[in-house]
């Protein structure tokens, strides 16, 4: 008869309860799925919602990386994006030009993070936390890409399926030159392609021309 070994016993023990944690964590992201933008997709009737954001960010990582002048960790980029917007399952999205709103998302959406990662094992737990502060940082040039694509999306999916004159909260082009004119620290290409897309906005009347 063969002897029992406690010491395997242990370890699939061990991986199954990791396994069951990752599962959780798996199911949590569902919740991203109904966390809803302001941007809407091309059918018109609804909402994007922020896993379809962070799932676009992600694959033109892979389109745009020739447009970034230095040495980029890919798989850093992608993880960063699919990672960024976990924060907002309790915490919303907050719209870019609610300047009340972020003034403390930062701290709303760490702590909403915090308790959808403590479904994770805790080296996980460690290691996707690292990521979304390394993103919010900004420094590196992993993070400054990635920043980069989080603020193009929106544009080009604002000008892609936004109707005419689609503009309720009566943005100017001023406006969104502000928060979008850091892009050209990184990528000058990015930049002139954001300025062409802010001003086909502006004569599809999604911008006041001010």
């Amino acid at each position: 008869m063969n002897r029992i070994s406690y010491k395997n016993i242990s370890k699939e023990f061990h991986i199954l309860e990791r396994l069951q944690q990752q599962l959780a964590f798996t199911n949590e992201l569902e919740k991203l799925k109904a966390t809803h933008r302001n941007n809407r997709t091309l059918d018109a009737y609804r909402f994007e919602n922020s896993a379809e954001h962070s799932w676009q960010g992600a694959l033109m990582a892979l389109v745009f990386r020739e447009y970034i002048p230095e040495e980029v960790n890919l798989e850093k980029v992608m993880s960063m994006l699919l990672i960024h917007d976990l924060g907002e399952i309790y915490a919303g999205d907050t719209f870019i030009f609610d300047d009340v709103g972020k003034s403390d998302s930062y701290d709303r959406e760490l702590d909403s993070l915090k308790i959808s990662l403590d479904k994770l094992p805790s080296d996980q737990q460690d290691s996707f936390l690292e990521l979304w502060q390394e993103f919010e940082t900004g420094i590196s040039i992993e993070a400054k890409y990635a920043r980069v694509l989080d603020a193009l999306v929106p544009l080009l999916n604002h000008l892609e399926v936004a109707q005419p004159h689609d503009n309720p909260y009566g943005l100017t082009k001023s406006q969104v030159i502000a928060k979008k004119s850091f892009i050209k620290e990184t990528s000058e290409t990015l930049w002139e392609l954001a300025q062409e897309v802010i001003d086909q906005s502006v004569a599809k009347g999604l911008y006041l021309d001010e």
